[in-house]
């Protein structure tokens, strides 16, 4: 009988272990691996003069809406930022060249379209704050 007990509060220290980790990762704001930069083109929207968050949805994607609207919010507070969503489906060739495994992904662009900040699953409205701040440069493909 204790050994049944003793495996079901490892089993459930192990799970939420495990949840944990999985909650840790939601939305982090990683460093690029990535140098080159992207234009509005390949996104399929216009880019930022100063950033752009651009983000990674498919249609069956639950918290993507969310996160649009945490972007969007996000990028309403600072001038010259955009928010872009692209589909995954539909721009699969540019999804795996980014080596986009879930969504929401979403990639921060500084104002010359060089990727500058990453984060895989939901972001919380500080989490695409820190992802903006590593913003560092002005932009030069702005039109009027």
């Amino acid at each position: 009988m204790t050994i049944r007990i003793i495996a079901v509060v490892a089993l459930l220290a192990l799970s939420s272990l495990g949840y944990w980790w999985w909650q840790r990762r939601q939305g982090a704001v990683k460093a690029p691996q990535r140098a080159d930069a992207l234009t509005s083109e390949q996104i399929g929207g216009q880019r930022g003069y100063y950033a752009t968050f651009v983000q990674f949805s498919t249609p069956m994607c639950a918290k993507c809406p969310g996160t649009a609207r945490v972007l969007q919010t996000v990028a309403a507070e600072q001038p010259h930022v955009t928010h872009v969503e692209v589909d995954a489906s539909v721009k699969l060739d540019l999804a795996r060249e980014l080596s986009v495994m879930r969504t929401p992904t979403t990639v921060v662009l500084d104002g010359d379209g060089v990727i500058v900040a990453r984060m895989d699953g939901a972001p919380t409205h500080e989490q695409a704050r820190e992802a903006l701040a590593q913003v560092h440069s002005e932009g030069t493909e702005y039109t009027i």
